[in-house]
């Protein structure tokens, strides 16, 4: 069978940007080999989800992936399987971040990641939050950087919750309510929650660690910020869902969580240079290379930086041209979402250019991999369109009527259950 090599830029799309005469970053970036593929494919513009609708990293991914949206677990679970939380089946999970904030009309957010903290006086700091509220237990571990895992257990407890971190700075605190239901488990977590972060304020203001930070001029992590609640999820492992054995080449936590969330290996690389020899000698049916370095540079707010970040890119991509254009394989070319990089968006919700180079693609006129180069071309999809294509371009879709066992396949089975005499 032909394997599959998926070549995601985070953060690919972008705007015109008037400091590049009105040129996205990709646009104005010298991308030769990129040009080199787009010559040789089928191109078009990708949706990731629904138009106008900025997507995270997470959510991108888990709908690239071929799993439905409505069973995204939420980046808190991601998270915590990144680093290597044991996730229990009755447990709400979220992310935290400890934060500097001054009282204000409420809680104004100076800073939602305090500057230069310490480990050691975060697990100082982590000793006052409370651990049982009305019989919920709260269990905060930590993660990475300022970055932490607050776990709840207890009867009628929900992860139907919203955030206390507005995702802004210089915002407020938000309270946390009941999400998109009336249900009283989730009013209670809210409560719980929203009675958790008071204490936990009352507490970390007056800690001797924040007095001697303000003392020497540091900002003072004086509350956790709260997000992304979820419980465990029950997903179909990605080979079992679509037939092909996967894993996802690539540098960042955030892919080693994804990976563990869909039963894919993870290889770690060291640079994009190692990223694409792994891929190329890998002898995974489906390899999903991941570079999270464009949205890095977008996110500078500094279209020079993006530019700068594709060129580089693409000057490690000529193995990867010539194995496209010479051995049986697909590969294919896109982002996961647009990361303007200019304005006051994160994230923003426009299509994506994709390419996809193998023997069985219908090669159009497009010449340069650009998004208005390749919004001339052929292929109009959304996100959740991406495995089925590849199953179809590598010849493993099966006919959508065949009934090859007990559960709807998208893909031919590996094996069947026999009839035995």
């Amino acid at each position: 069978m032909v394997k599959t090599i998926v070549l995601l830029l985070d953060g690919l799309g972008d705007r015109p940007q008037k400091e590049l005469n009105g040129k996205t970053p990709l646009e104005a970036a010298n991308t030769p080999n990129l040009d080199i593929l787009c010559q040789q494919a089928e191109t078009g513009m990708m949706i990731p989800w629904r138009q106008g609708v900025p997507l995270g990293t997470e959510v991108a991914h888990f709908i690239l992936f071929g799993y439905e949206i409505k069973d995204f677990p939420g980046r808190g679970i991601i998270n915590a399987l990144s680093r290597n939380f044991f996730l229990e089946e009755d447990a709400v999970y979220m992310v935290t971040s400890w934060a500097y904030v001054e009282e204000k009309e409420g809680l104004f957010i100076k800073e939602r990641w305090t500057k230069d903290i310490s480990l050691e006086e975060i697990m100082a700091l982590k000793e006052v939050l409370p651990r049982e509220i009305e019989g919920v237990t709260l269990q905060w571990d930590y993660s990475i950087g300022p970055h932490g895992v607050l776990k709840l257990k207890g009867d009628s407890i929900s992860s139907e919750i919203s955030d206390s971190d507005p995702f802004y700075d210089q915002g407020y605190v938000m309270a946390i309510e009941a999400f998109e239901t009336n249900a009283s488990n989730a009013e209670h977590t809210a409560k719980v929650l929203n009675r958790y972060l008071r204490e936990s304020y009352a507490y970390l203001k007056h800690h001797p660690i924040n007095l001697d930070r303000v003392h020497k001029g540091k900002q003072p992590a004086n509350f956790l910020l709260t997000k992304w609640a979820g419980r465990k999820p029950n997903l179909r492992p990605f080979e079992e869902k679509h037939g092909m054995e996967g894993c996802i080449v690539g540098s960042s936590q955030l892919m080693l969580g994804i990976s563990k969330l869909l039963g894919m290996d993870y290889i770690n690389y060291k640079d994009l240079k190692e990223g694409v020899d792994l891929a190329l000698n890998s002898d995974y049916e489906f390899i999903h290379l991941h570079t999270k370095t464009p949205d890095e540079a977008a996110h500078t707010k500094n279209p020079h930086n993006k530019v700068k970040v594709l060129e580089e890119i693409d000057g490690y991509l000529k193995p990867l041209v010539d194995a496209a254009l010479k051995e049986d394989l697909l590969l294919v070319v896109t982002g996961d979402h647009t990361t303007p990089s200019s304005g006051e968006m994160i994230h923003s919700g426009e299509s994506l250019p994709i390419m996809f180079i193998g023997k069985n693609v219908r090669v159009d006129d497009v010449k340069t991999f650009g998004e208005r180069s390749c919004s001339k071309g052929s292929i109009r999809m959304e996100g959740c369109d991406l495995i089925q294509m590849i199953l179809n371009l590598t010849e493993r879709a099966l006919f959508y009527n065949f009934r090859p066992g007990a559960r709807r396949l998208n893909h031919i089975p590996k094996t069947i259950k026999k009839l035995k005499l």
